[in-house]
């Protein structure tokens, strides 16, 4: 056990999130009290402990580790290992388990914790000898951070971690990356440059690469609007001239406008999955050429076969495309380009769409109304974390964030929870910094019991949960797509969840009515600045989404679907 704890600290790990059982803490937990570099933070569930490392992740671009006891403590932590692979994020679970000698003799929770995650983790290990602890961590961080990143398994059988031997200097573990070619980087800027109407589509690549400068500096010189996936939100600041707003799921008046007339399409480190690109993936307009720079060349065609593949990290690549693209882009002023013009005239049409529906709206607050209070109240520097549920849509599409990469996601793996753990990892990550985490009352009661962590190490995270007494995406399908039939959807008794905030020491506030937006944001960020966390339940209308949202899952344009609303 000391051996992986020094292992842990060569890797310059700050924090294990998780929980320890008896099996841990033989393996693990005994050995990190003995030291100060690697601390700890104790979930009070392990996949939350895992959402957690994942939220860490996101914000420091490095590897999250986190811990679960043996046998249910580790199947507790499956779901984060599958998120983990599906976001293609750094993940390191280190699993105790039944002692090897015992193995197939039912050992107090033994479970073959390698074989359950042969679909999942990049790499998995069960520790043999004791003196292999150096490489097998080497190996595990190392394919952990190896593009693309994902979750890789240390298993720790109870006795080979109690062993004492001589154990080799530990090596940290080697990284990783790669460029695009010449030939593919100078075909691409052929393309852009040529292109009347190009559009740059930014996914989690553009984080996990760091690549903000880049991907402002290539929109800039080719006067190029900016769009994003959900997981690429703040790829550009949200305030920039060319930034164009979400797409697939979260599009508007404004990406749908642009990519319907876009002749030349760049993606950038997305794996331009369903809810980024539509269902079905429809076809790109005829003549467009498609350009997609990735990391993973297993993602090349997995959807749309691109006409120019970069494979390469999105910051490096981008900057050789830069290169290649100025000496011939000319003097482009993009203040004053058609495609600035064009998304300032789209902006003004969403912003009177919306209008209209908070006007409409049967309360008792819409979203949107509590979302421009805090966009207007909000620290600059505060960092977002998206819940999932019904409330995502309106919380991605309105939310306006300044400062690039101050934004945490789940996958399209659609993990129901995630999100409250998550805002405890990023409090870790951003020690200081404002943590909003914005999610619905199903998915939040999926790990309520996590905000109590929150008020143990005196984290500034302020949790909103917009409560529509209902499983609303859902109840919302329901009544769309099933004639109004709707089942096991509503909340017939639901938390208080302002006195459950109260009782695990957090501040609560409640708003049921506009009006009180402004205060609640106030004062819950007041408490966060003593550091102490917060919780504001907002009530919203279950069944009121946004243009893309109908446009996505029932067919059609925004501009349609925003009709359809009206009239109905």
């Amino acid at each position: 056990s000391e051996a992986l704890v020094e292992a842990l600290a060569a890797e310059r790990v700050e924090y294990v999130f998780g929980l320890p059982g008896g099996h841990s803490v033989c393996v693990l937990y005994d050995a990190l009290s003995r030291q100060q570099q690697v601390r700890t933070v104790l979930a009070r569930h392990e996949s939350a402990g895992a959402f957690a490392a994942l939220g860490y992740a996101q914000l420091t671009r490095g590897p999250g580790v986190c811990q679960g006891t043996a046998g249910p403590g580790f199947s507790q932590m499956l779901t984060g290992i599958h998120e983990a692979a599906a976001a293609k994020l750094p993940l390191i679970v280190i699993a105790p388990n039944a002692p090897i000698s015992g193995f197939g003799k039912g050992e107090l929770q033994e479970f073959a914790q390698t074989e359950a995650v042969l679909g999942c983790a990049k790499w998995s290990y069960r520790l043999d000898r004791p003196e292999k602890v150096p490489w097998v961590v080497q190996q595990a961080f190392k394919h952990a951070m190896a593009p693309p990143c994902g979750p890789v398994v240390i298993d720790i059988p109870l006795d080979i971690g109690d062993m004492e031997a001589d154990i080799p200097d530990y090596v940290r573990a080697p990284r990783s990356t790669c460029v695009a070619d010449d030939a593919s980087v100078e075909a691409a800027a052929r393309a852009l440059l040529s292109a009347d109407r190009p559009v740059m589509v930014c996914g989690r690549g553009v984080h996990q690469s760091g690549a903000y400068e880049q991907v402002e500096r290539l929109a800039e010189l080719l006067a190029m609007p900016v769009c994003h996936t959900n997981h690429g939100k703040t790829s550009i600041r949200e305030d920039h001239p060319l930034a164009a707003g979400g797409v697939g799921c979260n599009r508007t008046v404004i990406s749908d406008t642009l990519l319907a007339e876009a002749d030349c399409c760049f993606w950038v480190g997305s794996q331009i999955e369903e809810f980024a690109a539509g269902k079905g993936w429809p076809a790109l307009p005829e003549g467009c050429t498609f350009i997609n720079l990735n990391i993973d060349p297993t993602q090349f065609g997995r959807n749309w076969t691109p006409d120019i593949c970069l494979l390469g990290d999105a910051r490096l690549t981008l900057a050789r495309l830069i290169d290649a693209c100025a000496e011939d882009a000319g003097q482009r002023d993009f203040h004053t380009s058609r495609a600035a013009g064009q998304i300032a005239d789209l902006r003004m049409q969403w912003r009177e769409q919306v209008g209209r529906l908070v006007a409409r709206t049967k309360g008792p607050v819409h979203p949107a109304q509590f979302i421009t209070d805090l966009n207007r109240l909000m620290p600059p520097d505060a960092v977002v974390v998206l819940g999932e549920g019904a409330n995502r849509v309106w919380t991605a599409t309105e939310l306006q964030l300044t400062v690039p990469g101050n934004w945490v996601s789940a996958s399209d793996f659609g993990c129901m929870g995630f999100a409250v753990g998550a805002a405890i990892g990023a409090a870790f990550a951003r020690p200081d910094t404002t943590i909003i985490c914005l999610t619905g009352d199903g998915s939040f009661q999926m790990q309520m019991q996590e905000i109590v962590v929150a008020a143990q190490y005196s984290l500034p995270i302020t949790y909103v949960v917009f409560n529509n007494n209902a499983l609303g995406w859902i109840k919302w399908g329901q009544k769309t797509q099933r004639e109004g039939r709707f089942y096991c959807t509503d909340y017939s008794k639901n938390w208080d969840h302002v006195a459950a905030a109260e009782a695990a020491g957090l501040e609560g506030f409640r708003v049921d009515d506009a009006a009180r937006s402004g205060p609640a944001i106030l004062g819950a960020l007041r408490a966060n600045k003593e550091s102490r966390p917060a919780l504001i339940e907002v009530a919203v209308p279950w069944d009121e989404q946004t243009p893309g949202f109908h446009a996505h899952h029932l067919g059609g344009d925004c501009r349609g679907a925003f009709s359809g609303m009206c009239e109905g």
